[in-house]
C-alpha cells in the first residue's frame, strides 16, 4: 500500500502540472480545449520519454537479437507504443488507484473452479504491486485457477525479505483452496523472489514455477535503481552468484522461463534462463507488456496444466504447446 500511496502522489503531481500548463496556455490565448489537451499531453509525453530511455539503455546493454526476432521500423514503433500504453495503464491507473481491490480469483471463499486447476500465487516485480496482474489474473481465474497475490514491501528492501511474505501468501492460498500444492508465477524481480523463497523453503508445496521477464543473470538497468533489491539485480552481483550456487544440485519444481528479446528493462536479454528450465523465447514484447500479452497467459496456463498432470494424462505437453519462440515467426516484422 505504501507504493500505491507514493504513485497516487506522483499522479496527482502530474495532474497539477498538467492543470498549470493548461491554464498557462489558455491565458496565452489558446482555446480551452486545445489548452486542456496540451496540459494532459505533458505527463503522457514525460512517461513516454522514460520508456524511450529504457529502450535506449536496453539497446546499449542488450544482447544481439536473433534473426527471427529482428524488427522493422513499423514493428519497432508498435513495440514502443504498446509498452508506453501498458506502462501508463499500470503506473498511472491500476497500481495507484486499484490497490485496495482484490484481484479476480482472489475471493475469500474456497475456489469453486476446476478441481484440477492449480492455485496460483502471483509475485510482482520491482516498484510494482499486485494490481499489475489484474488482466492476467482475470484470464487465469476464468479458467478455474484460484489466485493469490502479494504486495512486496518494503519497496526497496532485500529480495530475501520477501520470502516471509510469499510463505504467508502461499499458506493462505492453500488453506483457502484445500489444494495440496500451488504454482508460483513471478514477473521480473518476482521470479527472483520466488527463487529466494524456494531456497529458504525447499519443502514448500510448490508444483511449478513460471518466471516472466526475470533478470536471472542480472540487468544493466539495476545500476540506476534504488535500494538493496536493485543492487542485488545488477549483473554478476554477489547475491545472484550466491543464489545460483545455493541452487546447484538442489531439486527445483518444474520451471518455465519466458523471456523477450525486446525486453526494455532486462538487458542483456539472451541467456536470462535457469539450468533445467523450459525456456520460451519471444520477441516484439516489452517488459511490462509481457504480463498483458495473451500468448504469455497461454504459455503460463500450459505450464500449470502440465505440472497439474505430471504424468501427461489429460493435458498436452507444454513443450509442444509452447515451443521456444526462436521457431515462431512474429506476426509482422516489418
Amino acid at each position: 500500500m505504501r507504493l500505491a500511496r507514493l504513485l497516487r502522489l506522483i499522479v496527482l503531481l502530474e495532474l497539477t502540472v498538467a492543470a498549470g500548463l493548461a491554464a498557462l496556455a489558455w491565458q496565452s490565448g489558446l482555446a480551452p480545449l486545445p489548452s486542456l489537451a496540451l496540459g494532459l499531453a505533458a505527463p503522457l509525453l514525460w512517461h513516454g520519454a522514460i520508456i524511450a530511455l529504457d529502450f535506449g539503455l536496453a539497446w546499449f546493454a542488450g544482447s544481439p537479437t536473433p534473426a527471427p526476432w529482428r524488427l522493422g521500423v513499423r514493428a519497432a514503433l508498435g513495440l514502443f507504443l504498446r509498452e508506453w500504453r501498458d506502462s501508463v495503464l499500470i503506473f498511472q491507473f491500476a497500481q495507484p488507484w486499484l490497490a485496495p481491490r482484490p484481484l479476480p480469483g482472489e475471493a475469500a471463499e474456497p475456489n469453486r473452479g476446476r478441481p484440477d486447476a492449480l492455485p496460483v500465487l502471483l509475485i510482482h516485480g520491482y516498484c510494482c504491486n499486485r494490481q499489475m496482474w489484474r488482466p492476467m489474473a482475470a484470464w487465469l481465474a476464468a479458467r478455474g485457477h484460484a489466485i493469490e497475490a502479494v504486495d512486496l514491501e518494503p519497496v526497496f528492501g532485500s529480495i530475501d525479505a520477501s520470502a516471509a511474505q510469499i510463505d504467508r501468501a502461499l499458506g493462505r492460498l492453500l488453506a483457502r483452496t484445500g489444494a495440496p500444492r500451488a504454482a508460483l508465477v513471478g514477473h521480473s524481480m518476482g521470479g527472483l523472489a520466488a527463487r529466494a523463497f524456494l531456497r529458504l523453503h525447499p519443502e514448500a508445496r510448490v508444483a511449478a514455477l513460471v518466471t516472466i521477464g526475470s533478470p536471472h543473470r542480472g540487468t544493466f538497468h539495476a545500476r540506476f535503481g534504488q535500494g538493496e533489491n536493485a543492487r542485488q539485480m545488477r549483473p554478476d552481483s554477489p547475491w545472484l552468484t550466491r543464489l545460483a550456487a545455493d541452487e546447484a544440485g538442489r531439486p527445483r519444481p518444474p520451471t518455465t522461463v519466458i523471456l523477450s528479446h525486446h525486453d526494455n528493462i532486462v538487458a542483456p536479454q539472451a541467456g536470462q534462463t535457469l539450468p533445467g528450465a523450459h525456456t520460451i523465447e519471444t520477441g516484439g514484447i516489452g517488459h511490462l507488456s509481457l504480463v498483458r500479452e495473451p500468448r504469455v497467459w497461454a504459455w503460463t496456463a500450459a505450464a500449470l496444466a502440465h505440472a497439474g498432470h505430471p504424468t501427461g494424462a489429460g493435458t498436452d505437453n507444454p513443450r509442444s504447446e509452447c515451443p521456444a519462440s526462436i521457431a515462431e515467426t512474429p506476426p509482422d516484422r516489418r
